[in-house]
């Protein structure tokens, strides 16, 4: 019995070291025949190839040459892992048979990039279109409104090390996609970004007929020492103590926020002004209703926003309540948005006198280019010109002030029809 039990223990320690073994020349295969596509745009070294049982594979001391840019980025270890050697054989699969695989997960550490190389200068030194979302990004800093490198040098950057990890999960029988990312920049900030993909088919050539739905997404900034510096480094540019350069700070938000018609609600921007005090931790999390379009919103009430993305805001592990705010215009665009749906209203109607008329919804795409109202079973409305019913939903044309707006909505949710004639 002893031998083989001595047997079996050698049997299995021979088949985990062949199965070690193929996999570092697999991972090896594989860098060296990508090494050789990349050449002639990057050059690629690494030191060693780690690999582990429970579905690790990793490089370590990796260097990327750019020479047409003249960049180096440098990273300490990079690494592949699946939960298990059974995921990292199905992800092949998967991959194979043209499908999403379940489960991944890339992980860098220490990714290392110097403040003043030319990639740092695009990332930084080109600012964001101004929107509603870089709103928080732009400063008031002598004759900048954005931090470029050479304000990063100025603060005493010179390379920007991070940790970072992208993972995802796949769920096929539900259709759900979990997307994570987590980064760690030193000296800088944490950052984790998340998000969940609803009605998410399994092979990615069915995304064009039938895009998934985003059904929340996630941002968490925690020990923002980058925001503390920016506001000492901007204080002295201004002349300012940190008591006074808050209050500029606050202004410049509410300034950049009135350009996109954005006013928020006092309780909000009075603790967005206690986060830019002591900057631990900002939490923001938005649910969107189906069938939400995201450049559709500005054609509703503030409320009705609300109510489509449900946000969910804590700074510093506090609760923010009540979330509100207002539209810089809000009675000049309801009034001009108003006459708009008149004008169309009249363009659509069939009579003298207009006239509303309820149908059943299986009749609706018999209505393509009439003015419709929608009610869905959580009590939300949608008005519109209806262009068709296809494949289970429901397309729109919103109408407002600025122009229009294109959104989708899947026809099982749509409890009530109203038709405007």
């Amino acid at each position: 019995m002893s031998k083989i039990i001595k047997w079996g223990l050698l049997a299995i320690l021979a088949i985990g070291l062949l199965i070690k073994v193929s996999l570092w020349l697999s991972v090896r295969a594989v860098m060296d025949d990508a090494i050789k596509q990349l050449s002639p745009i990057m050059q690629i070294s690494y030191g060693s190839i780690t690999s582990a049982f429970d579905g690790r594979v990793g490089l370590n001391n990796v260097e990327i040459r750019i020479p047409a840019l003249d960049e180096r980025v440098r990273v300490a270890n990079a690494e592949l892992r699946f939960n298990g050697l059974a995921e990292l054989l199905r992800f092949k699969e998967r991959l194979a048979e043209g499908k999403f695989p379940e489960q991944m997960a890339v992980s860098f550490k220490g990714l290392t990039l110097d403040v003043h190389g030319p990639l740092m200068v695009q990332l930084y030194d080109q600012p964001a279109e101004r929107s509603v979302f870089t709103a928080v990004s732009e400063v008031a800093c002598g004759k900048v409104s954005s931090i470029g490198t050479g304000e990063l040098l100025d603060m005493g950057y010179r390379t920007l090390t991070t940790d970072a990890e992208f993972s995802y999960r796949f769920q096929p029988g539900a259709q759900i996609l979990s997307l994570k990312l987590n980064s760690d920049t030193e000296d800088m900030m944490q950052m984790r970004l998340g998000m969940t993909l609803a009605n998410m088919s399994e092979k990615p050539g069915d995304l064009i007929v039938n895009p998934p739905r985003l059904s929340i997404v996630t941002v968490e900034i925690d020990d923002n020492q980058y925001q503390r510096k920016v506001q000492d480094y901007c204080a002295g540019k201004l002349s300012q103590n940190r008591e006074r350069y808050l209050q500029t700070a606050i202004e410049k938000v509410e300034q950049v926020l009135r350009s996109q018609r954005i006013v928020l609600d006092p309780p909000v921007l009075a603790a967005y002004a206690g986060y830019l005090q002591d900057p631990q931790s900002l939490r923001l999390e938005l649910n969107p209703t189906e069938g939400m379009e995201w450049d559709g919103l500005q054609f509703y009430a503030a409320k009705d926003v609300l109510a489509m993305l449900r946000p969910v805001l804590s700074i510093n592990h506090q609760p923010v309540e009540p979330l509100g705010f207002t539209w810089l215009d809000n009675k000049a665009r309801e009034k001009a948005t108003e006459a708009v749906r008149a004008k169309v209203d009249a363009a659509q109607s069939t009579t003298a006198d207009p006239h509303i008329e309820y149908v059943a919804v299986s009749e609706l795409a018999n209505y393509a280019g009439k003015r419709v109202q929608l009610i869905t079973f959580d009590g939300q409305g949608y008005s519109g010109i209806l262009r068709k019913v296809d494949n289970g939903k429901v397309y729109l044309t919103l109408m407002g002030a600025g122009g229009s707006a294109d959104m989708s909505l899947r026809l099982a949710k749509v409890h009530q029809v109203r038709i405007l004639f």
